[in-house]
């Protein structure tokens, strides 16, 4: 029996159904969903008809921590972080706000929608800005500045426990930005299409993400802890923005992953030495890159008993095409793993290793000097059909010895939890639905979205997982995964219960507005940068 003083709440989901919610000041939230004909939904045990007894453990309360970091991000705010932080939690607990403006409807936010956009002129941006955007020629190996929440947003990453080692991942994200004639820098960005023949392509901005992937198992929600968004200008690409960013998260000496094993996974885009060479100035990093099915690379080669003549030694080996087998040498290591989907399909994946392979670089980038491990990844049903085509990985880092090749395909499979994050940001946060003429507000607008997003998994211990009316036949062990919407959803109750460090509006009377007979200028227009190279053309002589 609990003696302390009880909050209770509760609510009717689907016909015939009560939720009660029963929590202590300080103490663990007991979770039950009773049916009128006394019936405990989703397993809890049997609803006793004298009271309700021992109900569901859920998860430890973490009140006094999340309020500590609400209090540490409002400070972090130089300017109108009253706003800010009403932004914010408009963010956190908008379920149906389709445009940017009405988050100003939400009861969360207490201002004028005036003070929406005033909040964003002055929010924190990337220290990667259009100044310190390396350039391509100038790939920097160490980033002087530091991102201004990195330090804050460390503090709810969790330790692994199950893993040796902290796990990243880094991926682009598309802006679509077609008619803003007035915006700056805008370029051809990839973005799907279901349309068969058409170019994946739109007129945008892309945008760069590292966020850290925390431990999870497969029935767990797909989450991510973003540590920067930086936005790619068009002079650059994803891979030297990328190394930027790393480069600034490894070199800071705060942050828990310091002196640890770490390893980042990323997609085909980044496989190749112009990202992964610039990386092996970390020792504690093991990058974990896709490769595409047509790349050739080659074995170490076999050390020459002749006298040294003219010219350097040899570099490479004999070949190793992945789309040709009968390169292939004999394999270092072969190991088997499964794993079943949520339908309860069993895959059968066999792992392939080679060790010490080489890629061809360049002279400024020699990558003959950093051997790495290419992966096979197999994939089969239980009758033994094959899924998938096989997957091919780089592992290269010094310490690429202490994982295990499943350890490998496990983190990589978990890379795509940031294509989760990015369709959530953008079907629940706006991500994309902020349209400005100006550049540096647009990047504001994409930090403060993930702001929002590290909110909402600093709360995730907080929240309780209730069905929709629709929703009641839902088993314990789906509910039971807290998602960022579930998150989203209970975010009214949390606040209710919490408070926010903002302070209530004053009224400060009606604005002046613009004088009689202004006139604003015209925004000058810009066209849309192609990246293709100029055709030199070649004048006739007049004869």
């Amino acid at each position: 029996m609990i003696n302390r003083p009880l909050f209770v709440s509760y609510g009717i989901y689907g016909a015939g159904s009560i939720s009660l919610i029963f929590e202590a000041p300080e103490s663990p939230i007991y979770l039950s969903i009773f049916s009128l004909a006394g019936e405990c939904f989703w397993g809890v045990p049997k609803f006793v008809s004298q009271g309700a007894e021992v109900l569901k453990l859920r998860h430890i309360l973490t009140k006094t921590e999340f309020q500590d970091f609400r209090e540490q991000l409002y400070n972090e705010f130089e300017h109108r972080a009253d706003s800010k932080m009403d932004l914010l939690d408009a963010f956190c607990s908008n379920n149906h706000s389709p445009s940017v403006v009405q988050l100003s409807l939400n009861p969360l936010f207490r201002r004028g929608y005036s003070a929406l956009f005033k909040a964003i002129e002055g929010s924190p941006s990337s220290p990667l800005s259009e100044e310190n955007t390396p350039q391509p020629e100038d790939i920097p190996l160490q980033q002087g500045d530091e991102f201004q929440f990195l330090d804050l947003i460390a503090q709810v990453v969790p330790t692994p426990k199950q893993r040796p080692f902290f796990l990243f991942g880094q991926d682009c994200t598309s802006i679509e930005r077609r008619f803003a004639q007035t915006l700056e820098d805008r370029g051809m960005v990839y973005q799907p299409t279901p349309i068969k023949g058409n170019k994946p392509i739109t007129i945008g901005h892309s945008y760069s993400l590292i966020a850290v992937l925390p431990e999870r198992n497969d029935e767990d929600a797909p989450w991510t802890i973003a540590l920067d968004m930086s936005r790619v200008p068009t002079e650059s690409n994803s891979t030297q923005i990328g190394i930027a960013q790393m480069n600034t998260v490894l070199s800071n000496p705060n942050m828990p992953w310091t002196d640890e094993l770490c390893v980042l996974v990323v997609d085909s885009a980044y496989g190749n030495h112009k990202f992964l060479t610039p990386l092996q100035e970390h020792k504690n990093l093991v990058v974990v890159a896709r490769s595409r099915s047509n790349r050739v690379f080659y074995q170490r080669p076999i050390p020459s008993k002749k006298t040294p003549g003219k010219g350097h030694p040899t570099w490479y080996g004999e070949r190793f095409d992945l789309k040709d087998n009968e390169t292939w040498h004999e394999p270092s290591e072969v190991n088997h793993t499964a794993y079943q989907t949520r339908q309860g399909r069993t895959i059968n994946v066999t792992i392939t290793a080679w060790h010490n392979m080489l890629m061809r670089g360049s002279k400024k980038l020699p990558t003959h000097e950093y051997p790495f491990t290419i992966l096979s990844i197999v994939s089969v049903d239980e009758s033994g059909k094959s899924i998938f085509n096989p997957m091919w990985l780089i592992v290269m880092g010094e310490r690429r010895s202490e994982i295990s090749s499943v350890q490998t395909f496990q983190s990589y499979r978990q890379r795509f939890d940031l294509e989760h994050t990015f369709r959530f940001q953008k079907q629940n946060l706006l991500l994309n639905a902020f349209e400005t003429p100006d550049v540096e507000h647009e990047q504001y607008w994409i930090y403060l979205v993930m702001l929002a997003y590290v909110q909402l998994w600093a709360a995730h211990a907080l929240a309780v997982a209730l069905p929709r009316p629709w929703e009641s036949d839902i088993k314990l062990e789906a509910s039971a995964r807290i998602s960022p919407s579930k998150v989203q959803q209970d975010w009214n109750r949390i606040i209710s219960q919490l408070g926010s460090p903002a302070a209530a509006p004053k009224p400060r009377g009606i604005s002046p507005g613009r004088q009689l007979g202004h006139s604003q200028t015209p925004r000058p227009r810009f066209p849309v940068v192609k990246k293709t190279k100029s055709k030199k053309t070649v004048t006739k002589m007049a004869v």
